[in-house]
């Protein structure tokens, strides 16, 4: 269970992109740039229902390079929506707590009522965007084959998979821009309004 002391030592938006040790310039460019439509906004900012939203991220996810803005701009359009960010790598014990429940993947979006009781969770990317990355790593086979290479270290696996895991973003980027983002928004209010 999600306590108010645990709560309040979430990280705020600004504060969690401030530690970030990679994607942090990605980060920024997409939290700036990044816009909901006009009618996601005016049914956010007539949405009324208190809702604290707990994101369990690392600064290393693609998927939270590409959701964590949807979810900030979310909040920022609904005066009655907070959220805080906690580093999963910090956490031992929220990331337990959520692994006991079933979530073991990130970015966890996982929300509740202003009394700390659960409404839902939302995990790692919208449904839609499973499929987008299946085909892609059945158009570059040889990503998965890097990433399962076990004769590779550590080093020599990060280094032979950048061009492609560069790619991949990109792509990602592309995917989130022209629909992935709207697939994003709608999955995350459905749990809202719950």
């Amino acid at each position: 269970m999600i306590t108010e002391e645990i709560w309040n030592k979430g990280l705020s938006l600004q504060d969690y992109i401030e530690r970030m040790e990679i994607y942090q310039k990605e980060m920024k460019q997409r939290v700036n740039d990044l816009r909901i439509t006009s009618a996601e906004f005016q049914k956010l900012r007539e949405f009324n229902q208190v809702r604290k939203i707990v994101v369990l991220t690392e600064a290393r996810c693609k998927d939270s390079l590409m959701n964590l803005p949807i979810i900030a701009k979310i909040v920022e359009a609904s005066p009655s929506i907070e959220m805080k960010i906690f580093i999963r790598h910090e956490n031992p014990e929220l990331t337990l707590f959520f692994s006991q429940n079933g979530y073991k993947n990130i970015p966890l979006c996982w929300v509740m009522k202003a009394d700390f009781s659960f409404c839902g969770a939302w995990v790692e990317q919208p449904k839609s965007a499973y499929r987008m990355l299946e085909a892609w790593k059945n158009n570059h086979p040889d990503y998965s084959e890097i990433l399962n290479d076990n004769t590779l270290s550590d080093e020599q696996r990060k280094i032979k998979i950048k061009p492609l895991a560069d790619l991949l973003l990109d792509e990602m980027w592309n995917w989130y821009d022209t629909g992935l983002q709207s697939d994003t928004s709608r999955e995350i209010q459905t749990i809202l309004t719950s």
